[in-house]
This record gives structure tokens, C-alpha cells and sequence, in this order.
């Protein structure tokens, strides 16, 4: 019943809007389906970039009368409060809408977005609940962003009078970790890894000191659950912090997801990262359906030179270096420069500004329409929205994590222990993901992507990269490259 409900007020309300989305009545009715029987979708299109999506699920929340959350982003709230309330009155929901919440006489919508309902104890005991949870391919760096615990020197003491003997206790204890741990520093490196010892020393003083503050307790309470921890020098100020953060994020909420029911939206294209991230804490996904956007997807232009050095190779920058001066010759639109280490990075910028000048950005958003822009890959994808999609996108380095971050090392060396293969495990499906979003607005002009990364082809696990770059084409020569 509700699936045929909610499709007479759908076409209602698209008689008056100007959504050209061709799957939009299929998801809604999708979309109506899961709701009525409780099951758990995941649903994969790159159309949730977008605003198309929301006017089914909203009516499908709205004509179930039951309680709902709908999680999604701050600009994607103001979206609706601004531009859809009016249009969804007129169809006759009779609701008022106060503090991000649709309040009808009987039930009442939320919407919210995912940092909120984290910090907010009553949502993370909810039970039974039908939420319907898009940005879900952002849910690892989500949660790292929220469980993640920064202890900093202004930690360690507190502006009363009362606390005058401890805040001197407490600094004798700091100054002297600090001139340990300035003695291990490593140059070019400003992390420092702890060792058990240190680990068991933190664990003990956090312990004995937890009624010290906030911040001390949720220290306490990382180390006693064996979070990952490790400290970061500062050498501006001659100061050292330390870091927490969960080695596997999801089990610090498994319980909230066992407890509710989900309607899970990715805007990847198709997110086989998140089925395999449920099904190791075995939690259930029903069905998994891929829509396509409201665009026409044509397909990317790859090009991999077929004699490319290795990363390890001594002449590897230089090569890259020459290569990218060929590559922007004679180019009209935007070339994009992807690189996660951030000395090729400014290195790859600096060179090619001698020659091209202000045609070369770094991390800045273009104003013309012919520069050549270098960016990590993290900037890239959140900046993207605001950048003219690319003619071509350059790839140096895949996006394979880095052994120097902690909490990197940290899991490898943890998964080591239980006999896990990290590199498939954990290294492969971050790169694949970061890899999709950054690549994926080249299916829009079937732009060129060129990676020249040797692992690319030398390597399997780079040729099960490249062949998750779809829809492809490869092309073999490139002027006035070869």
C-alpha cells in the first residue's frame, strides 16, 4: 500500500519540478519497499551527489507513520528547509517543521546530520528505529573524525587554584616525556610510535588520574579498550601531543546498527567497500541495488604508458616530473594533478610553475578554465563539486595509504597479529574508494585519466585497481607524449 501511495504523491509532486532523473519513480518505489517491510537496503548511485533523490524518500518517511531519522548532510538540511517544505505542503502534509524536525500529528521526521547524531546519547540508544542513512561512503572517515582524541599540552592543566599542585605534578610529568620523545625524533618525521612500555605508562596514569577532566576519562577509556595511540611533535612550539583513535571504528557502534533499521544510500557508483565493512562485524545487508544518475555515462579515457618506473626507482620524480610537462602541452581545460605524498606534490607544483606561471594551483579553486592544478586526493574530492570537471586527470602515485601515518602502521601491525592479509584487507579498499571518488567525474566528459604509476601494470593488485575504473577505454598513445 505504501509503495502505491507514495508513487500517486511522487508523480504529483514532479508535475511541477523540473527533476530529470529517468530512475526516479523505480527508487521511490524501492525506497517504499524497504520501508513497509523492515528490510536492509544498500543502495549504490552516484545521483546522491545530487539533490534529485530526495523528494522519495521524504514522501515515503512522511506517509509511514512512524518515527524516522534521515541522516544526511548539513547543506543537503538546508536544501530542504529552503526549497522543498513548500512543494511538499502543497501535496497535502499537514506538518510544521522546527529544529530540523517535520512534526506531523501523528509521527515526526528528523533530519540530521551524522556528527550530531553521534553526539547525542539518546539517538545512539535509539532501537527499532527506521533510519535512512545517506553519505554512507564517507562512514569510515566519519567516524575516525568523531571517536579520534586529541590530548594537547593545554590538557594537562586547569586554570583554578584548587589545582595548583596537580598542574605542576602534571607538567613535571609532560616536560619529561617531552625531552624523551624530542631524543627519538627522526628527521623528515614528526610521529613518534610508542612502544608497550609507554603504552602500559599512559594506561596507568590516565587510569590513577581520570577524575582530572573530561579529556583524561575519554583518554582512560580509549587505552583500557586498546585504541590505537601515538604522539605527534610539534617543533614550532617545542610541544608533543598525543593522539587515540579506534583501530576498527565500526565496533565502537555495531550495537547502534544492530539495533535499528537501515536504508543505507552510497553515492559511489557501486560501493563494494561498505557490503564487505557490515559483513565482517556480521551485520545483514537484504539487497543491494545500483541505479544509474541523471547523466549520460560515457566512458573515461585511460592511458598507462606501458614502460612506467617504479616509485622506488632513484629517476622515478624526474620521470614524472618530464612526463607532466608533456602531458599539459597544447591542453585547453583543466588538468589535475593527484598526488597523496605531499613532497611530489609541492614538488610537481613548484617545477611546473617555472614553466606555465600562474597557470599553476595548488590546492586553490580555479577561476579560468585552462590551469593545471595539484591537489592530494582528499582535496580533490572535497572540492570537487566547485571545480569544472577536468579535460584530464594526472595520477603519479596511486592512492595507496601511507606506512609513515600511525594509524596506519598501527593496523597493519595489529591485523598482523591475527593473521590478516592487511594489504587486501585494509590498503586495497581505501585506495579503490578514494581512487573511484576522485576518477568519477570523468565518466560525465569521458575525460582522460593517466596513471603513471608503474604498479599500475607490474603489479596484480594494481591491474584489479585498473580494472575497477568503469566504464574504460584504453588508449595506447598520447601527443605529443610518445
Amino acid at each position: 500500500m505504501l509503495e502505491i501511495l507514495s508513487h500517486q504523491y511522487l508523480k504529483n509532486f514532479l508535475r511541477d519540478q523540473s527533476i530529470s532523473w529517468e530512475h526516479i519513480y523505480s527508487f521511490g518505489r524501492i525506497i517504499s519497499k524497504c520501508i513497509e517491510n523492515d528490510s536492509t537496503y544498500l543502495i549504490n548511485s552516484e545521483i546522491f551527489s545530487s539533490y534529485d533523490w530526495l523528494p522519495p524518500i521524504l514522501i515515503s518517511l512522511f506517509l509511514k507513520e512512524e518515527d524516522s531519522t534521515l541522516i544526511l548532510s548539513r547543506e543537503k538540511i538546508q536544501f530542504i528547509s529552503q526549497f522543498q517544505i513548500d512543494s511538499l505542503k502543497n501535496l497535502g502534509f499537514n506538518f510544521i517543521l522546527q529544529n530540523d524536525q517535520l512534526i506531523f500529528a501523528n509521527h515526526h521526521v528528523r533530519l540530521i546530520t551524522i556528527q550530531d547524531l553521534l553526539n547525542d546519547p539518546k539517538s545512539r540508544n535509539l532501537k527499532n528505529h527506521r533510519i535512512v542513512y545517506s553519505g554512507i561512503e564517507n562512514i569510515t572517515q566519519d567516524l575516525t573524525n568523531y571517536f579520534k582524541i586529541s590530548l594537547l599540552k593545554d590538557d594537562w592543566t586547569k586554570n583554578i587554584k584548587e589545582f595548583e599542585l596537580i598542574n605542576k605534578k602534571f607538567i613535571k610529568v609532560y616536560d619529561s616525556l617531552k625531552k624523551k620523545f624530542f631524543m627519538r625524533k627522526v628527521l623528515g618525521n614528526s610521529y613518534i610510535n610508542l612502544d608497550e612500555k609507554e603504552i602500559s605508562f599512559f594506561s596507568y596514569f590516565f587510569h590513577e588520574n581520570s577524575f582530572f577532566s573530561d579529556k583524561f576519562l575519554s583518554v582512560n577509556k580509549a587505552l583500557s579498550q586498546g585504541w590505537a595511540c601515538w604522539v605527534k611533535l610539534d617543533d614550532a612550539n617545542l610541544d608533543w601531543n598525543l593522539y587515540l583513535q579506534p583501530i576498527d571504528e565500526l565496533s565502537q557502534i555495531k550495537e547502534f546498527f544492530s539495533n535499528n533499521k537501515f536504508v543505507f544510500l552510497s553515492a559511489l557508483r557501486k560501493d563494494n567497500f561498505f557490503q564487505m565493512y557490515f559483513k565482517k562485524h556480521n551485520l545483514d545487508i537484504d539487497l543491494v541495488i545500483n541505479f544509474k544518475s541523471n547523466f549520460e555515462e560515457k566512458k573515461i579515457s585511460l592511458y598507462i604508458p606501458s614502460k612506467q618506473l617504479l616509485p622506488n626507482n632513484p629517476l622515478f620524480t624526474d620521470s614524472i616530473l618530464d612526463k607532466c610537462k608533456k602531458l599539459v602541452l597544447f591542453r585547453k581545460g583543466i588538468t589535475l594533478i593527484l598526488s597523496d605524498d605531499n613532497d611530489l606534490k609541492t614538488n610537481l607544483a613548484t617545477q611546473l610553475a617555472a614553466k606555465y606561471g600562474k597557470r599553476v594551483l595548488l590546492e586553490t579553486i580555479p577561476s579560468g578554465k585552462n590551469e593545471i592544478l595539484c591537489s592530494s586526493f582528499d582535496w580533490w574530492i572535497m572540492n570537487s563539486y566547485s571545480i569544472q570537471i577536468p579535460e584530464q586527470i594526472i595520477i603519479p602515485l596511486l592512492p595507496i595509504p601511507n606506512m609513515s601515518e600511525p594509524i596506519n602502521a598501527i593496523t597493519v601491525s595489529h591485523k598482523k597479529k591475527l593473521s590478516q592479509d592487511w594489504f587486501r584487507d585494509f590498503f586495497l579498499p581505501k585506495a579503490r574508494i578514494k581512487l573511484e571518488r576522485s576518477i568519477s567525474p570523468l565518466r560525465r566528459n569521458s575525460g582522460k585519466l593517466i596513471i603513471l604509476d608503474g604498479r599500475a601494470n607490474k603489479r596484480k593488485w594494481g591491474r584489479l585497481l585498473l580494472q575497477n575504473i568503469q566504464p574504460s577505454k584504453r588508449i595506447n598513445y598520447m601527443l605529443p607524449f610518445d
